[in-house]
């Protein structure tokens, strides 16, 4: 971003100065000096303090343009609901509508934003700043005499894309139907889609080069677009990394899923009683899981403390606890076979629905979740890092997930 156009006005004894700037497919044009020698109250605000300019917006992007004062100095005496400002607008130059108007009553040094985020139109547009004492109201003497020092800035940005818009794009460039998974992705495979439980859902698969998201002071990946729309990110540390970068600035921390882990509860990201004689018992939403507290934890100072929680969506996160038919029972020390060992290994499939409301864990959602999250954070699905195009490997008799780092999953094995 970049200051485009200042004045500067003082009361009394000053001249209000337009200085002309320029930045690519925007250029602003010069209006008059104006002599502001001896401001007073006035009748009409056509008699205030007046500069007018002109911008014109060649982009083909659609702009958008923010208009504040910068304000350095300030007496008190002039903060008064009667000293006001107005920031009118033309396509023709002779026809002005105000569309922005206030006062400087509660005025303090630093920034005054008169309009945030408003669409610069294709084309010349007009505009008029007005400063003036409104003789219409009661005007103290103590007002006489005293300084505003003030500069006017225009700061003009391409329009962000909203969520919608940017699912929309990435639908279009859609591969088609892909919810069978038995290679590894090297390049870039582009977007696949598939079902989750709000709809269809549109991933990246490969080495992808366009998913880099800043959000909160921190660079995330898009793993998909979920089914309304939504964004589902992944944590990719405190700075840039490309594709295949080995670095710990990848990852929040690292943790055990569960710090015991010889009782079918501990698959549970949250999880019931111990030594249970039911499934039911063993995988209700109780006890926090050693790793969902380090999520939690790291949301809470992040994110949540930092205001940025209410861009975050309660969404499903699928801690998939449902057993195949003669896979095992699911509680206390019996062996089970959980879903996800066999949609993988077995059968190459993949699926983001959520097969059991017990295990998609949301917020406040109760109607497609269980409502038991503190926060709307967890971890990655392993049918999203196959859909990524992660690979197994097998150590120790043991199946680990590989995506350029061991990952824990949401998604209990055996």
């Amino acid at each position: 971003m970049s200051t485009l156009a200042l004045f500067k006005w003082t009361s009394p004894n000053t001249t209000l100065t337009l200085e002309v700037g320029e930045m690519t497919d925007v250029i602003f044009q010069e209006g008059n000096d104006i002599i502001a020698n001896n401001i007073g109250p006035v009748l009409n605000y056509e008699d205030g303090e007046i500069t007018e300019f002109a911008i014109i917006n060649n982009a083909e992007n659609e702009k958008q343009a923010k208009f504040y004062l910068d304000i350095s100095e300030i007496s008190d005496s002039l903060k008064e609901e009667s000293f006001k400002y107005l920031l009118q607008t033309s396509t023709d130059g002779n026809n002005y509508e105000t569309y922005k108007e206030g006062n400087f009553a509660s005025a303090t040094t630093g920034e005054l934003v008169i309009s945030d985020s408003e669409v610069l139109l294709s084309g010349r547009t007009y505009y008029r700043f007005i400063i003036y004492i409104d003789g219409n109201m009661e005007n103290p003497t103590s007002m006489m005499n005293n300084s505003l020092k003030v500069t006017f800035n225009v700061v003009s940005f391409l329009r962000p894309i909203t969520v919608e818009e940017l699912g929309n794009q990435i639908a279009l460039k859609s591969n088609g139907v892909k919810d069978t998974v038995n290679d590894i992705a090297i390049t870039d495979e582009g977007i696949w889609e598939t079902q989750d439980d709000y709809g269809t859902t549109y991933y990246f698969r490969g080495a992808a080069q366009n998913n880099y998201v800043k959000f909160a002071g921190y660079y995330w990946r898009i793993i998909r677009i979920n089914g309304d729309g939504s964004l589902r990110l992944i944590y990719d540390g405190t700075s840039a990394h490309a594709n295949g970068e080995i670095s710990i600035d990848r990852q929040i921390g690292t943790s055990a899923f569960n710090s015991s882990y010889n009782d079918n509860a501990y698959i549970g990201y949250m999880y019931g009683q111990t030594g249970a004689s039911t499934y039911e018992e063993t995988h209700a939403n109780i006890n926090d899981s050693t790793i969902k507290e380090v999520v939690d934890n790291w949301y809470k100072v992040n994110i949540n403390d930092k205001g940025y929680g209410d861009k975050v969506a309660d969404i499903i996160y699928c801690n998939d606890r449902s057993i195949p038919t003669g896979y095992g029972d699911g509680n206390g020390l019996k062996m089970t076979n959980y879903s996800a060992m066999k949609r993988i290994i077995h059968d190459s499939t993949l699926s983001l629905k959520c097969a059991n409301k017990n295990d998609a864990f949301t917020v406040s959602d109760e109607e497609r979740g269980n409502g038991a999250l503190t926060y709307p954070i967890g971890l990655i699905m392993v049918d999203e890092v196959l859909a990524a195009g992660g690979l197994w490997e097998v150590a120790n008799n043991n199946y680990y997930l590989y995506i350029g780092r061991h990952i824990w999953t949401m998604s209990p094995s055996y």
